[in-house]
């Protein structure tokens, strides 16, 4: 049974980067990181699996807000919006519309400020940031 931590963004678009730098952070899970545009995704995990999904969010929230989910037993699709065209949302989707959802998925998204493009990280998100991935580190 592996950890495996999925971090999706895109470094270069400021607080997008949040799910990489996470993926950059953690030591004691199997970090990977996403554009959040591959199905490939799905099959990158095993059934047995326990997996995270890290990503930028928008939903009005404050920006730096963590919200976390397990992805198994709720889907929240009015909470989380994603910028990328295959965001944690539609993953999930994916996975159990193919029975392939791991034995446990959690998604934690963390409220963005800024997307642009050449942007750098917000100082809140790059505070929260530092947050998961210790938590993550003690998990």
């Amino acid at each position: 049974m592996a950890r495996i931590l999925i971090g999706i963004g895109n470094p270069d678009r400021g607080d997008d980067a949040a799910g990489w730098e996470v993926a950059d952070r953690v030591s004691n899970w199997e970090a990977r990181r996403s554009h959040g545009g591959s199905f490939d995704l799905v099959d990158a995990w095993g059934t047995g699996d326990d997996v995270v999904i890290v990503d930028a969010m928008r939903s009005g929230r404050r920006p730096g807000t963590v919200v976390q989910f397990d992805a198994v037993d709720e889907l929240p699709l009015g909470v989380f919006s994603s910028t990328h065209s295959f965001g944690p949302v539609a993953l999930v989707e994916l996975a159990k519309s193919m029975d392939k959802l791991p034995r446990s998925l959690t998604i934690v998204g963390i409220e963005a400020d800024t997307f642009e493009m050449g942007a750098a990280m917000t100082p809140a998100v790059a505070e929260a940031v530092s947050v998961v991935a210790e938590e993550l580190n003690h998990a």
